[in-house]
């Protein structure tokens, strides 16, 4: 009997790692929970705004990346829906991104960011909305300012980048841990 139970746990176990992670298709943003709705709300126009936050999303693509100054190397894709269509273009904006303000002289490695794309059905075509996260602890906590980038894939197969907030040429970011200052004077006296 305990052999006949083992092996149906194993089976069980062995099935469950398999299955694929739950996916973002037909859930708002705030259902899937990955940037806080204060800092999107900072990064896009008012305009998009209101719609994104109830709009359903038809698939999510994450690049892992490490921070090497500004920019971002090493990016790979670790999350993949929609059959890898999108993968392409998520590589392309982790190239692009730019991420100043983080300092950091406590850690040996390079600190860990993830760049989420969210793809839209929209009336016009396909929508793409990009925007970076720390992927450490306290990384939900820091402050993040910048311009998430909307673009939409028009008929001939472009994507047309929608202007955001002119904040470090609409393609970057800046953060800093939750309530330490940027400027590094400062936090030499603490």
């Amino acid at each position: 009997m305990k052999p006949a139970l083992t092996i149906l746990i194993l089976v069980a176990v062995l099935r469950s790692s398999d299955a694929a992670p739950p996916s973002a298709q037909g859930r708002t943003l705030p259902e899937i929970n990955i940037i806080s709705a204060r800092v999107l709300k900072r990064s896009i126009s008012p305009k998009f705004y209101k719609s994104l936050m109830i709009s359903p999303i038809k698939g999510w693509i994450v690049v892992r990346a490490n921070l090497s100054a500004t920019r971002l190397s090493g990016a790979r894709v670790v999350r993949s829906e929609l059959d890898g269509a999108y993968d392409a273009l998520a590589l392309k904006l982790a190239n692009e991104a730019v991420i100043a303000g983080y300092y950091s002289i406590d850690r040996r490695n390079a600190p860990s960011v993830v760049l989420n794309v969210l793809i839209y059905k929209i009336a016009d075509g396909t929508m793409a909305l990009s925007f970076p996260t720390f992927d450490e602890a306290g990384g939900d906590q820091m402050d993040y300012w910048g311009c998430a980038r909307l673009a939409v894939l028009k008929s001939d197969g472009k994507w047309t980048e929608i202007k955001g907030p002119q904040t470090l040429e609409g393609k970057g970011w800046a953060v800093r841990a939750a309530g330490m200052a940027n400027d590094m004077r400062a936090a030499r006296k603490l």
